[in-house]
């Protein structure tokens, strides 16, 4: 059958038309949950997988990372090496409470051996040894990173005390000390990157810490005259920093020189001035005499004069001419009673009177040009305008130079006097600072005779390091195959949970909380080449023997949830597969575009009929069975200025001329008229296309259908993909 179908909405009762082979009554389909049901939270060991799986990059790159990095940690770790030095910590009998051989000395209360070793640790971790310490090695060499900032960007103290104490806590961090309670023997162990060094460094704490108890235990003369002599030191820094201080803020280099110099400046601003102003004297006389002269010449001189008959612009000899060549080229060609040639000598007769008085008149042309003097006066006005100007500019700097000479010179004698005074606070105190280092050196000399006979710390063991450090390379790469799964899992399982999209008919069926009814591969081809498709086939039988109410599904509508969910080619294959294979009068209606495609797909097209308003207008095809709708969605069917009464009238109309009819849905929409559509057609089938339906809209979609009452059959799922391999699908 082709050609065309008008399908006339008649006013007959509602009635059903089975057309086809009948088929066994089937269980009623799922009609959907309530409005509203909620989307599953609850994430299941199938889509974890699927997603893992579909978005395998980020999670190998989550993985990868971390393991990369702890790779690199592994194969950048530098081998470290530890230094020791064993301390023997003796006790005397001053802390040993043994008394007096001779008898006549006191006994002195016992203290635990315990406290007198962590004692010994707290000197040796202090931070007055450290400090010295790496006095005597160099911060900077020890840590080099330190040289222009700290062991971190965030580290950065360009002050040298600021960067003694940062070295002084990573060298904390190195040291090690270990002590057994049951025992008077002191381990210091330090930590570094190259051995020698590493050996250096402990050797010079060890030396710092042995000096530092001398201090502690001496009689303590010498210390008093050694907190004098920093004292007094101090002050010369401070006297020197305060020297320092009025130097930079005055911006003194040599005082003698800079007072010179500015005496020297002042001197040649002042004679640049005078100079100025004799220049500006005489550039003010010139533009004066200048501006008289110039107002005395007239702006313009006679240049020529001509005197002429010939008016401007006179075409009139010309005009004669073109008139008499007319006029014998026309007696050439005419009559001489020709009407036109007695015209053409009114015009020549015209033409000449005008030459006539043309030549009565005389022109007379007077040229004039403006004075050279203006000119050449003018020019000399403005450039000695141009000089008063820069002269004047010029005054204004040098004034600006002279407050700021001024100004310099005062600074120079505040500096002179106040550096004065600071000087001789500097040879004051110098003179101090040589007596007490004379007599610091004198006692610090009785101090350590004495000392070496109380001497309660013995030195087991030098520093030394093993010649094999130590590395943290399996460390590194355990934590970060560690740090790496942990990443993956978390990044596959925050995948799962912002995943928008089904891959799978079950994850689209537990997330709308609807039946899968089936489930398509891509239909592309099938549609283009009109080719039968299996899955097709067994939703067509699906939907025949479907049963609502007690009553078959004639009209069934796929509902759309994205744009490109494929229910076109779904509609189309569906449509060729009932009416080819299973002989059902079958109409396709394309609500969310006007069928052209459909019926050139099928060998059809449209053609130019008279339309009754509102009716559903069919073409044949090349499958006799088969009708394609054309721009239906001009008809009742989404008109919202019709009734119900008239979308269920057609509806009816076409149920009786058709066994069944797929609806096309439109795009998306909250219109009315769609609402009441979805309410009146047998079955609603909601279409999501995999890997590209986002759920969110799906739900609206669905939630859509069963506020307005229709009957919702379940779902179709198109675009179907492996989501897992074959090994990991079957375990799931």
């Amino acid at each position: 059958m082709s050609g065309l179908a008008r399908l006339p909405q008649l006013a007959a009762p509602m009635g059903r038309r089975d057309v086809g082979m009948p088929a066994e009554p089937a269980p009623e389909p799922f009609l959907g949950h309530p409005y509203g049901a909620p989307q599953p939270t609850r994430l299941t060991w199938p889509e974890f997988l699927v997603t893992a799986w579909a978005r395998r990059r980020p999670i190998f790159f989550a993985f990868a990372l971390p393991l990369l990095a702890g790779v690199l940690l592994a194969i950048m770790a530098p081998r470290q090496y530890r230094a020791e030095a064993v301390f023997l910590v003796q006790a005397s009998r001053e802390n040993s409470g043994t008394a007096d051989l001779s008898g006549f000395g006191s006994t002195v209360q016992s203290i635990e051996l315990l406290k007198v070793v962590r004692s010994e640790v707290e000197i040796i971790t202090s931070d007055a040894v450290i400090r010295r310490a790496l006095e005597k090695i160099g911060a900077t060499r020890l840590y080099p990173s330190m040289a222009e900032s700290g062991r971190f960007p965030w580290d950065a103290s360009p002050n040298p005390d600021d960067r003694l104490t940062l070295a002084t806590e990573w060298f904390r961090s190195d040291l090690r000390t270990e002590t057994d309670p049951g025992s008077n023997v002191l381990r210091v162990r330090f930590t570094y990157g190259n051995r020698a060094l590493g050996i250096e460094a402990l050797s010079a704490l060890v030396e710092a810490y042995l000096a530092r108890r001398v201090e502690l235990y001496g009689e303590g003369g010498s210390a008093i005259l050694q907190a004098d002599l920093e004292r007094y030191t101090e002050h010369l820094r401070q006297v020197e920093a305060e020297i320092q201080q009025v130097k930079t803020g005055h911006q003194v280099l040599d005082l003698a020189q800079d007072l010179q110099l500015a005496g020297a400046r002042l001197d040649a601003i002042t004679q640049r001035e005078n100079a100025l102003r004799q220049q500006r004297a005489a550039s003010l006389a010139q533009l004066a005499s200048a501006q008289s002269r110039l107002a005395a010449q007239p702006a313009r001189v006679v240049a020529s004069r001509e005197a002429t008959n010939l008016a401007p612009n006179d075409d009139g000899r010309n005009t004669l001419m073109r008139l008499l060549q007319e006029r014998d080229h026309i007696v050439r060609q005419y009559a001489a009673d020709y009407p036109g040639l007695r015209d053409l000598d009114r015009r020549i007769a015209s033409a000449r009177a005008v030459l006539q008085d043309n030549a009565r008149n005389a022109f007379t042309t007077t040229r004039e040009v403006r004075n050279p003097s203006v000119e050449l006066l003018s020019t000399r006005v403005v450039s000695l305008q141009v000089e008063t100007d820069a002269a004047q500019k010029e005054m204004e700097e040098l004034a600006a130079q002279r407050v700021t000479a001024e100004q310099r010179s005062t600074n120079l004698l505040e500096a002179e006097n106040q550096l004065r005074d600071l000087q001789r606070r500097r040879d004051g105190l110098e003179s101090v600072y040589r007596q007490f280092t004379s007599r610091e050196a004198g006692a610090r000399v009785d101090e350590d005779a004495r000392r070496q006979r109380n001497a309660n710390i013995n030195v087991v063991q030098q520093p030394n390091a093993p010649l094999n450090g130590s590395t943290r390379r399996w460390l590194f790469l355990f934590a970060g195959l560690l740090t790496g799964g942990l990443a993956a899992a978390a990044a596959a399982v925050l995948l799962t949970v912002t995943r928008r999209t089904y891959s799978t008919p079950a994850e689209a069926a537990r997330g709308l909380s609807l039946p899968a009814l089936a489930a398509f591969k891509s239909l592309e081809k099938a549609a283009r080449d009109l080719k039968e498709d299996d899955d097709v086939t067994e939703f067509a039988s699906l939907l025949l023997d479907a049963r609502v109410n007690d009553h078959r599904l004639q009209v069934v509508q796929l509902i759309s949830a994205d744009p490109a969910d494929g229910r076109g080619d779904l509609a189309r294959t569906l449509a060729v597969e009932l009416a080819r294979a299973r002989g059902q009068e079958t109409l396709l209606i394309d609500l969310q575009s006007d069928g052209r495609a459909h019926l050139a797909a099928l060998g059809a097209q449209p053609m130019e009929v008279d339309r009754i308003e509102g009716h559903v207008l069919a073409f044949g095809t090349v499958i006799p069975t088969l009708w394609i709708a054309y721009d239906a969605r001009h008809s009742h069917l989404t008109d919202p200025r019709v009734g119900e009464a008239e979308t269920r009238l057609l509806l009816q109309t076409l149920k009786r001329e058709f066994a069944v009819v797929i609806i096309i849905g439109p795009d998306p929409s909250e219109s009315y008229s769609l609402r009441r559509l979805t309410a009146l057609v047998d079955g609603n089938v909601v279409v999501i296309r995999g890997n590209a339906t986002e759920g969110a809209k799906a739900r609206l979609s669905r939630d859509s259908i069963l506020m307005s009452g229709g009957p919702l059959l379940g779902l179709a799922f198109t675009d179907q993909r492996p989501a897992l391999p074959t090994e990991l699908a079957g375990l799931v």
